[in-house]
């Protein structure tokens, strides 16, 4: 679905002309996957019309989609105490050891959609522990209760065992989203549990417990601690990560504090003075209004379906794979209800931004569909500028540093066996053109681009002058270069 909302961008910053630019011939790391979070979308979309629920599959986990290649499954822990049903997914969990395994029907779904499609990275994550186990009893605003480590360790690795055992790849675990906050006051719109930096070692060694005593531990990687910014992680990680640091698969983390470049470089440098045998994981984020050059970027309430709002998005998917050297991305929810307006009643309302609304998703859906039946898709300039991404990037593919004068934090180039690829973000009003050339001989192929009149739409390829290729960036938008490596 195209957009052809005007940028609301009024900032002229023109690119200066670009003299050249090498790619260079070492690698700087190898990407792990693209992604985004199954929660808490599967409720409502479990009721709509299975051929919608395939579409819906092909858009997140097929190249004629976004092409996916990490999935985030939030196992629930039974909503006890949380207000909205949408954000209170069922529990598997009826008592120590047994388990009904015909609960959340709505997340094994996609669940299993992901692996039928082949998504290498699969991670389960857990907003907190069943009820059961919380020290008040709840699904939020409560707390992981000292010497529990075990039992919810038992819990998450028979999870994890029983959908492996049924052909479901699942290889990461997270076991505390943002365990920085319970999410209250009761009742709570999400679940959550507090989990504080003294009890972390404790959640992770008994699941560390668990998934060996299945001989699951050289199968599913821990992920750890998920807190919701750089700086708290970088804050609590002594009182904690010592303890487990052979443990962690990846230090996974949120950037909810919208970090500069120099905060986001100083948290990757303390880790690798810290903690050199471990890498660094971006896993959620959502939620932001700004330019499409990045700045003005915070959390913030605003619906925002424009190509400003995409492009601002694409600027911090370079800021953790250049300024970080990160090798993996997970957006926040892929599917949201909140719009902030009906479209059944205005025929402009998803292309057009407003405030009442969020930017937690890249493809949208009517909040009212079960009185309306309104089941439509909606996809915004979000989901089109992630497509670059997703279906570029993949799993063993290698970044490749960009150096010289015309190099800058909106241009990546891939690596990958066969081919390069040069994502290059243009968030100017300005058209400017970037002379690139590569350490080896390289034919260039195709090209796709997504504007404000354009949706992943093929154009010229790059074209080749005395060695050198030129790559035209138009305004406001989003290119994708393929060069095959070797001759024409």
């Amino acid at each position: 679905m195209g957009f052809l909302v005007l940028s609301a961008f009024a900032t002229l910053a023109i690119l200066s002309p670009a003299l050249g630019a090498q790619v260079s011939s070492t690698p700087a790391q190898t990407f792990t996957g693209i992604g985004g979070s199954g929660a808490w979308w599967p409720y409502d979309l479990y009721n709509f019309p299975d051929s919608v629920r395939q579409n819906v599959s092909n858009l997140l986990f097929s190249d004629s989609g976004l092409g996916l290649t990490s999935y985030r499954w939030n196992v629930g822990a039974g909503g006890v105490n949380v207000s909205n049903p949408v954000r209170a997914p069922q529990t598997f969990y009826t008592g120590p050891g047994t388990y009904n395994w015909n609960a959340d029907a709505q997340g094994v779904y996609f669940l299993r959609q992901a692996a039928q499609h082949g998504v290498p990275g699969l991670t389960m994550f857990a907003n907190s522990a069943p009820a059961p186990l919380t020290k008040d009893k709840t699904s939020c605003n409560s707390q992981f209760v000292t010497g529990s480590g075990n039992a919810y360790g038992t819990f998450l690795a028979d999870v994890l065992q029983h959908f492996i055992n049924e052909g479901i790849p699942l290889n990461y675990v997270s076991p505390m989203n943002e365990p920085d906050s319970g999410f209250g006051p009761s009742p709570c719109g999400q679940e959550g549990m507090y989990v504080p930096a003294s009890q972390r070692a404790e959640v992770i060694n008994g699941l560390w417990n668990a998934l060996s005593s299945r001989g699951l531990q050289g199968r599913v990687g821990i992920l750890a601690d998920e807190s919701n910014s750089l700086s708290s992680a970088r804050n609590e990680y002594a009182t904690w990560l010592p303890q487990v640091v052979d443990k962690v698969a990846f230090l996974v983390h949120h950037t909810y504090d919208f970090p500069s470049d120099a905060t986001y470089a100083s948290y990757i440098s303390f880790v690798k003075s810290n903690y050199p045998n471990l890498t660094t994981r971006m896993s959620e984020i959502c939620c932001s209004l700004g330019n499409a050059d990045g700045t003005g970027r915070g959390w913030s309430g605003g619906y925002d379906p424009t190509i400003t709002n995409g492009l601002m998005w694409t600027t911090m998917l370079y800021q953790s794979f250049l300024v970080a050297g990160e090798p993996h991305y997970d957006f926040w929810t892929l599917l949201s209800s909140g719009i902030g307006c009906s479209p059944l009643s205005n025929s402009n309302c998803v292309t057009t931004a407003n405030s009442n609304g969020w930017n937690d998703g890249v493809i949208y859906y009517d909040p009212d569909y079960a009185s309306n039946g309104n089941h439509a898709l909606y996809l915004t300039k979000h989901f089109w500028t992630f497509k670059h991404f997703g279906n570029f990037i993949k799993p063993g593919s290698q970044r490749r540093p960009i150096t010289g004068t015309g190099a800058n934090n909106f241009t990546l180039a891939v690596s990958s066996q066969n081919n390069y690829f040069i994502i290059s973000t243009n968030p100017t009003n300005s058209a400017s053109t970037l002379p690139l050339t590569f350490p080896e001989t390289v034919c260039a192929t195709a090209g796709v681009r997504t504007s404000a009149s354009e949706d992943f739409a093929s154009i010229a390829k790059a074209t080749n002058s005395g060695g050198t290729f030129q790559l035209p960036l138009a305004p406001m938008s989003i290119t994708t270069y393929t060069f095959k490596k070797g001759s024409c």
